[in-house]
């Protein structure tokens, strides 16, 4: 009898987390309230998986209204470049590079940003269907405007 009353408290618990986590509302940024927010702020956030070259999660990103970018992540600091990318059917997204920089790489990253309350929520195209995130819970990077007073979940780790 014992074990069935802690079995039953588990799957209460477990259900009141899954409609909290359906009660949430994500909403996707358009190119041009990423142009509108970003320029002139910091953001400060942390990435899903640690970042192997720096063994951590944390990153900041200041970035200015000329499209360059100060981005710190651990030891490495890095100049860059962000831009947006607008598409018919609303998918906007951002996109980074930073040209010259041996820690980060040629490629370019474009992440789709959803917010949740001061959250802001980085997908990348991986994580991505024709109508949004597979599941809001995967995540890339998650971030708040520093100094605006938002938060996100709980850390990770």
């Amino acid at each position: 009898m014992r074990i069935s009353t802690i079995i039953f408290g588990v799957f209460i618990m477990l259900m009141a987390n899954i409609t909290n986590a359906n009660e949430k509302k994500y909403t996707p940024l358009s190119a041009k309230q990423l142009k509108t927010l970003l320029p002139g702020n910091t953001i400060t956030g942390e990435y899903r998986q640690m970042r192997e070259r720096t063994k951590t999660y944390n990153f900041t990103e200041k970035h200015h209204a000329d499209g360059t970018t100060d981005y710190t992540e651990g030891p490495i600091k890095a100049k860059g470049l962000w831009y947006t990318l607008t598409s018919r059917g609303g998918n906007d997204k951002i996109c980074y590079k930073y040209p010259n920089d041996e820690n980060m790489g040629p490629q370019i990253s474009c992440f789709w940003v959803y917010k949740q309350d001061t959250c802001y929520y980085g997908y990348g195209i991986g994580n991505m269907t024709l109508k949004g995130p597979r599941n809001y819970d995967d995540w890339s990077a998650r971030w708040i405007v520093k100094g605006s007073g938002g938060s996100c979940d709980a850390p990770i780790i």
